[in-house]
């Protein structure tokens, strides 16, 4: 009868896929790698498992944060809520490397493509639902939602991949109104 899964070494696999990603980006992560830093035996990481994309899911999953929707009663107060709370874990420049990593990665792999778009509409969920809220108190006309998620997540991304960095919170104010804007919204502060 074979041992059960220890939840020890699945954690120690998860930890150390995550340090790679943040010290070495996703060219340095390997099953392989993973068994040398945790520790972990090469045998059970694949009993966890089937493959180094699902592993690589698995650590993203448990180390990068849905940034749940804030309900502030307006949608000025909820982008900027949703918004302060995402630039804490874009601050992070381990976490941005990993997002940008995966992101160039997922162009010329089919399995983390698919991997990626499920991840990001696990978490962009909470932006439809604010922008959802936003129509019924009819602070925006109405908008599909994947290009409610563009008008949010555009700004962010771009300062992000292009600058090298997130906005700051001093930025925070203008970036919350150009967001309004492009929803639709009349006045930035309503």
């Amino acid at each position: 009868m074979p041992r059960p899964l220890s939840e020890t070494a699945r954690q120690k696999a998860i930890d150390a896929t995550f340090a790679i990603l943040g010290d070495e980006g996703i060219d340095g992560f390997s099953i392989e790698a993973v068994t040398r830093r945790s520790g972990v035996a090469k045998t059970t990481i694949y009993r966890h498992w089937s493959s180094a994309n699902e592993l690589l899911v698995d650590a993203l999953d448990c180390h990068i944060e849905t940034v749940p929707a804030p309900d502030t009663g307006s949608l000025h107060g909820d982008l900027t809520a949703m918004t302060t709370s995402a630039l804490e874990v874009m601050a992070d420049p381990a976490r941005r490397r990993m997002l940008l990593d995966l992101l160039s990665a997922a162009a010329s792999d089919p399995e983390l493509e698919q991997i990626k778009q499920a991840l990001v509409s696990e978490r962009t969920h909470p932006i439809v639902e604010i922008v959802e809220r936003a129509v019924e108190r009819g602070e925006i006309p109405p908008i599909e939602p994947e290009r409610a998620v563009t008008f949010v997540h555009g700004p962010l991304m771009a300062r992000t991949m292009l600058q090298g960095e997130p906005p700051t919170t001093d930025e925070l104010p203008e970036l919350i109104e150009l967001i309004m804007r492009g929803l639709g919204a009349e006045r930035p502060d309503t």
